[in-house]
């Protein structure tokens, strides 16, 4: 399978919108707090739509004839901490029949590699706790555990 990754382009939105809309669904899984909205397309291109013009954000897609999976970044400040800024994964995605296929591990390097490019040296990944394979797909390639955030219904 000859992946290749880009940059996201417009043209891509509508795939990755679906993409998202699925990543999303896929976290009602863990936690009914995931539960997703029923306007939840609508969402979703607003924030694709809106992320690709900002440039604190990259959204970089694999494509094997088609794209088959996306990640997105965001650069936050870290005001009170060495280093003082950082990457943030805060969506990953692969179609099912892609997965441990090595397409995840291509994104996140393709992340990696579009941190450094803009002087960024600390990366970090969002995703629910509960999801097991993502814990460990990410600890597999370094990343380890560093803030909590934890939630309780009001």
């Amino acid at each position: 399978m000859a992946v290749t990754v880009r940059e996201a382009k417009k043209e891509d939105a509508e795939r990755i919108i679906e993409l998202m809309v699925r990543l999303k669904k896929l976290n009602e899984e863990f936690d009914p707090l995931y539960t997703v909205r029923q306007d939840i397309y609508d969402v979703v291109k607003k924030f694709v739509e809106a992320s690709m013009g900002k440039e604190n954000v990259a959204m970089i897609v694999a494509e094997d004839q088609e794209v088959i999976g996306f990640v997105r970044l965001e650069i936050r400040s870290r005001m009170f901490y060495e280093p003082t800024m950082e990457g943030v994964i805060t969506d990953l995605y692969v179609l099912p029949p892609y997965r441990r296929k090595g397409v995840g591990k291509v994104l996140i390097d393709a992340a990696i590699k579009e941190l450094k490019s803009r002087g960024v040296y600390l990366a970090s990944a969002e995703f629910p706790p509960m999801n097991k394979i993502s814990v460990d797909f990410y600890q597999r390639r370094g990343f380890k555990p560093l803030l909590y955030t934890f939630f309780k219904e009001v």
